[in-house]
């Protein structure tokens, strides 16, 4: 998935949206065709798209009047993802299939969509709560150990389809065939991330992976948001298991038991046939920049609690004795003091272009120190300046100082046996827009890479007269 410098999205931050737009019509067709795709579709799209379908079910034009009209801006945006995604027929009506689906499912409600049957299980079956959270966290922190710290100990945690995946997704290389694993920019960037973001972009490119292999996605894609219906907020992981059925394919097997390395669900044993949510999960409830969504995600998840402290002087304390994290923060932070359970660097001018010479932004940097900020700093602060705002803006400076100059390809003219032949190259140049830049003095003339062409155009034609 391409993202922009700032490391968001081209259609809103909406990876599942993104990549369904990707899909072919037949594709499309069959998530819609199913009651619960249909209804997560709808719970995945912008508030504006989701006004646009409920008016489309009754008055079947998306030029239809809203109560609450938004901006024409909104609703181009919002028509043109809608046509993206095939919700909106060339003769801008709703998709009859999707509509079909759709009211089938708000009649249902996402439970029964789900169609995959809940067990009661015994209270020595039941599982902690706290401790679903925990095995949950430890789970993905592998995946993530791994990523950031590429090792024959990590490599040994984690499965071969993970280590494909993250190498075909460009955030691992194995240097030039060498064997050992090198984490790449991307794989950088997408340690920084949000867990909403992490999540989503490691299941799309696990349905890419399957894709590229000749899989039929469809029915994985099928299960996987039944799964995530499945979900009920406010939590109650514990009290209910669900039943692995024996009519699943063996590629619905198979992301069913990649999810519980992932940590999004928890099977205790195999032969049980049964498995438990996490609220891991509930993160792929949420778009990436569905703020409302990812704050009960985190509230669910009491582990992220933040353990950095970050002070005007620039320098930062982490209480965490966890390699992941640190390996996160020694990649744009200067590590002076390592103790047992807490660590000390400093946020300098040159570890910080250290980082973005990798590619990583200077937002993603400012979004990693407040999401991982110390409860105190919360409380102090807020959720934004629990970043010193002085701190929050130097990093954008020296991002900023990157940005100075701009590179662009060009060919230089010198050597010119006269001012005529100066002259006329520069003033041609001007006429035609090429022209860079010239300096009278020491008759140089710089065009621009394209204008090359049309300068030699042009001394062929008058060099005789010259």
């Amino acid at each position: 998935l391409q993202m922009t410098g700032d490391g968001t999205l081209p259609c809103g931050g909406n990876l599942f949206l993104d990549y369904v737009c990707t899909l072919s019509s037949a594709e499309k067709g069959y998530l819609y065709a199913q009651p619960a795709c249909a209804l997560f579709v709808f719970r995945m799209l912008p508030k504006v798209s989701q006004q646009m379908v409920i008016k489309m079910i009754w008055n079947s034009n998306v030029s239809s009047t809203m109560a609450q009209p938004p901006s024409s801006a909104e609703l181009g945006v919002a028509e043109k993802l809608l046509k993206n995604l095939g919700l909106v027929t060339s003769s801008d009506k709703l998709h009859p299939v999707f509509r079909q689906s759709y009211l089938r499912s708000i009649m249902l409600g996402s439970q029964k969509c789900a169609k995959i049957n809940s067990v009661e299980v015994d209270v020595k079956r039941r599982q902690n709560e706290k401790e679903l959270g925990k095995k949950a966290s430890e789970r993905w922190e592998c995946i993530l150990r791994y990523l950031a710290l590429p090792s024959d100990k990590n490599m040994s945690s984690v499965s071969s389809t993970t280590r494909e995946l993250f190498s075909a997704a460009g955030f691992t290389s194995d240097n030039d065939g060498s064997a050992d694993l090198e984490i790449t920019s991307a794989g950088f960037q997408f340690l920084l991330l949000s867990p909403v973001h992490q999540l989503w972009t490691y299941m799309i490119e696990y349905l890419k992976l399957e894709s590229f292999k000749g899989r039929d996605i469809r029915p994985v894609l099928e299960l996987l948001i039944r799964v995530i219906l499945c979900v009920v907020r406010g939590g109650g992981f514990s009290q209910t298991a669900f039943e692995i059925s024996s009519n699943w394919t063996e590629d619905q097997t198979t992301l069913i038991m990649h999810m519980r390395e992932l940590g999004l669900i928890f099977i205790r044993k195999r032969k049980d046939g049964v498995f438990f949510l996490t609220p891991l999960l509930i993160n792929l409830c949420s778009s990436v920049n569905d703020e409302e969504n990812a704050g009960v995600a985190r509230r669910l998840d009491e582990r992220r609690s933040g353990n950095i402290i970050v002070e005007t002087n620039f320098r930062l304390y982490a209480y965490t004795s966890s390699s992941l994290q640190l390996a996160i923060l020694s990649t744009f932070t200067e590590m002076t003091y390592r103790f047992h359970d807490m660590s000390v660097g400093v946020l300098t001018r040159e570890s910080v272009r250290r980082a973005l010479q990798v590619g990583i932004t200077a937002s993603q940097i400012i979004s990693f120190l407040r999401s991982n900020a110390h409860p105190q700093c919360i409380a102090t602060g807020g959720p934004l300046n629990c970043l010193p705002v002085t701190v929050a803006d130097q990093i954008r400076l020296w991002e900023d100082e990157r940005r100075r100059l701009t590179f662009t390809d060009a060919t230089l003219y010198s050597t010119f046996e006269g001012d005529p032949e100066f002259i006329g190259v520069r003033d041609f140049s001007m006429r035609e827009g090429i022209l860079l830049w010239a300096d009278s003095d020491k008759k140089l003339v710089i065009v621009s890479d394209e204008g090359h062409e049309k300068v030699r155009g042009w001394w062929k034609a008058n060099k005789a007269t010259m």
